[in-house]
């Protein structure tokens, strides 16, 4: 059987439950488990699973990872607008006094 490495460190289980967990999570996808642990949290704080029989320590973790994921990328964004903008205005600037 292969073993696989999850992306993020998470607090709950290692080996194959936490990669079937994982997998279940990407497939309902980011947005939709957010929601469904919103409802969880507010309506059923006592139980002991969230979606899919996934556990709630192990969705928080995974939401954190796509938290820092999409942290991470917006960053990226930011610098190269940063450095196109800073690019254009050296060319303007330079255009404009020659």
């Amino acid at each position: 059987m292969v073993q696989h490495k999850l992306p993020f460190e998470n607090r709950v289980t290692n080996g194959e439950h936490a990669w079937e967990w994982h997998c279940q999570l990407e497939r309902i996808g980011a947005n939709n488990v957010r929601m469904m642990f919103a409802d969880h949290e507010c309506h059923h704080p006592d139980d002991r699973l969230v979606v899919a029989d996934v556990p709630p320590q192990f969705v928080r973790d995974w939401l954190a990872y796509h938290d820092r994921h999409a942290a991470r990328m917006e960053m990226c964004w930011r610098a190269g607008v940063i450095v196109l903008a800073a690019i254009a205005a050296t060319a303007s600037l330079y255009t404009a006094l020659h």
